[in-house]
């Protein structure tokens, strides 16, 4: 698989599994599901290239934990 298509699946992943676990529901699973693709791809945008733990002290389960909450409202 393609390493950005995997990135793009596991910050997908990451950040449903995260809105999971604070219980979120927005009333519609279809549009959460449309937001987490969104919200994946909008934190893709913002840390394309980043090297995790090299150019930046947070580490990339730090990042999309504290990004995830942020959109969660959590």
């Amino acid at each position: 698989m393609e390493k950005k298509v995997y990135s793009l699946c596991e910050a997908v992943a990451d950040i449903a599994y995260i809105a999971g676990y604070k219980n979120y529901y927005g009333g519609d699973s279809r549009e959460d599901i449309a937001k987490f693709i969104g919200w994946a791809e909008e934190f893709e945008r913002l840390n394309d290239g980043k090297e995790w733990g090299v150019d930046t002290e947070e580490e990339y389960i730090e990042a999309i934990h504290n990004f995830a909450e942020s959109k969660i409202g959590a």
